[in-house]
């Protein structure tokens, strides 16, 4: 009788870890789904992100070339710089360029309005011969 109850015994322990197992299995598998489907939504995320993997690559020489072509013409420059820098799609590194392009002008600008401005405005003398 005693080895019976042992082995009965063991049986329903047997049972209730099988089922214990089964349970945890099932939500550690649960748990592993929904981590797996939220991984390709963050994957979905970066890649619609300001900056994806066509926005980050090197301009070639050709394309450096019409970007300092287009920073000549006068009227021009200051419509393509303002149209690459203030966009948020397009190549990161025409975007930083032409950042630091409007920089430098904003900067210059400010140099000769306070030179004329601490000189007296010599250029209203040039034209008034």
């Amino acid at each position: 009788m005693n080895g019976k109850m042992n082995g009965n015994g063991n049986d329903v322990l047997d049972e209730l870890i099988e089922s214990e197992l089964k349970a945890t299995e099932e939500v550690k598998s649960k748990k592993e789904s929904s981590e797996m489907q939220d991984r390709p939504a963050e994957k979905k995320k970066d890649a619609t992100g300001p900056v994806s993997g066509r926005n980050l690559k090197t301009l070639s020489v050709g394309e450096w070339m019409l970007v300092i072509f287009a920073m000549i013409i006068p009227v021009v420059n200051i419509v393509f710089m303002a149209k690459w820098a203030f966009s948020s799609e397009g190549n990161i590194h025409r975007r930083n360029f032409s950042r630091a392009a409007m920089l430098w002008l904003i900067i210059i600008l400010i140099a000769c309005v306070v030179v004329l401005a601490v000189t007296g405005n010599p250029l209203k003398n040039l034209f008034s011969n």
